[in-house]
């Protein structure tokens, strides 16, 4: 549709990717990183970006049936991803991370979860770095406890789990930078990848949007848009019972 830019995302998965306004966040209809990127290069582009809603899973169907003009959504540029959308240039590089309570001692690292409860998101990569350590270690497998929407933490907090292994963004916003303070990061940056915005491969505006992305996400690099979203921006968040404060989306990293 002339002068808009469709983007397909699922806002129920959570923060900081996009969710809906709230009454903490009112002066917007959706936030978080990825809106703020979206509405970056719009401005660039000069044209209304439009956030579609889809269910995460269905996003290569989404693509297939040209209901947006591309998927951008914590979507992982992996091998099997490769063989469904065409994929821009990275506008983010992203590792995993280790969740657990702040009173906890036994978890340290990735090989502690051995022999524990482990949660994380169905089809996050974090799932399959599980299910390939329990390949490799049959005597000592991970107990893996996946969830269409595993935040926030409350199996954590109920003893349900262990600990949450996924992707750095989630366990910053909802465990390190929770404003309860109730959860704490152990075992640093693990097993790095990259979130691109995957394309269809079969429609013919592809290959006119997809390099146009390309330099709009290489322009805000460039001038530092990235940057302040990824180190200065957030949004109104709430402990439970207590006062609102403007959480950090914590996001810039080496």
């Amino acid at each position: 549709i002339p002068g808009e830019l469709k983007w397909g995302e699922d806002s129920t998965g959570g923060m900081p990717y996009i969710v809906p306004k709230d009454n903490l966040n009112p002066n917007a209809p959706y936030y978080g990183f990825e809106y703020d990127i979206a509405k970056a290069m719009g401005t660039l582009m000069g044209i209304q970006q439009v956030p579609t809603q889809i269910t995460w899973s269905n996003w290569p169907q989404g693509l297939a049936s040209q209901q947006f003009d591309f998927f951008m959504n914590g979507l992982e540029i992996t091998t099997d991803n490769v063989k469904l959308a065409k994929f821009s240039i990275p506008y983010y590089a992203y590792t995993q991370s280790i969740v657990v309570l702040k009173s906890n001692t036994t978890i340290n690292t990735f090989a502690d979860l051995a022999g524990k409860k482990v949660e994380t998101g169905t089809g996050y990569k974090a799932d399959a770095l599980i299910q390939s350590y329990n390949a490799s270690h049959p005597t000592a497998k991970i107990t893996e406890i996946t969830s269409d929407n595993p935040t926030p933490f409350t199996d954590l907090t109920s003893g349900r789990v262990d600990a949450y292994f996924l992707d750095t963004p989630i366990a910053a916003w909802y465990g390190s930078n929770d404003p309860s303070g109730a959860f704490k990061i152990v075992g640093g940056d693990e097993f790095p990848g990259y979130y691109g915005i995957g394309f269809s491969p079969t429609s013919a505006n592809t290959a006119v949007l997809m390099p146009e992305i390309n330099r709009a996400i290489e322009q805000l690099w460039r001038n530092g848009t990235l940057q302040q979203i990824y180190q200065s921006g957030g949004a109104n968040n709430a402990a439970t019972n207590g006062p609102t404060v403007f959480q950090k989306y914590d996001l810039w990293n080496s």
